[in-house]
């Protein structure tokens, strides 16, 4: 069976939400390396795949944001730097929330930073996963429609 015929006739959403959960914790590979693939070889999958992708991922990022609210100070002042503490208390000052929105639809921005520094500034768990869901649902909603709407003309490119 050739890797078109297994993209086709597998459900990939299970594969999909733990790639996501995973990434949004630690994984440094975003579901993109899979959602985008899938996606181009199975439009009508479009509404449980990027289901998949915003579930999995907001449930990873609560991970995230839960252990840095509860183990903060430890976490933050072992492991991320104070330059990128101060940038991130910086961003929140200046944007509040509405800066992981933000960071959350783009995959090279570092999200995760954002979440940390959250969850030690104690900032509203509602805020929070509000805000999370809106960028990750925009951000793989985004991608999907983008492929539904050029997905053919890009397969035929490639053929």
């Amino acid at each position: 069976m050739g890797i078109l015929e297994w993209l086709q006739n597998n459900d990939q959403g299970m594969f999909l939400f733990i790639l996501s959960f995973s990434n949004a914790i630690i994984f440094p590979v975003g579901p993109e390396v899979a959602f985008v693939p899938l996606l181009l070889v199975n439009h009508n999958k479009l509404f449980p795949y990027a289901s998949c992708c915003v579930i999995g991922s907001v449930l990873g990022l609560g991970v995230t944001y839960s252990v840095s609210y509860y183990f903060g100070r430890t976490l933050v002042e072992k492991y991320i730097s104070q330059n990128n503490i101060v940038k991130g208390i910086n961003v929140f000052s200046k944007y509040g929330p509405l800066a992981l929105v933000i960071a959350s639809m783009f995959p090279v921005f570092p999200f995760r930073i954002l979440v940390i520094v959250s969850g030690f500034l104690r900032q509203r768990p509602a805020v929070v996963f509000s805000f999370l869901t809106i960028g990750k649902t925009l951000r793989f909603f985004g991608y999907g429609f983008l492929i539904a709407w050029l997905g053919e003309s890009i397969v035929d490119y490639f053929k």
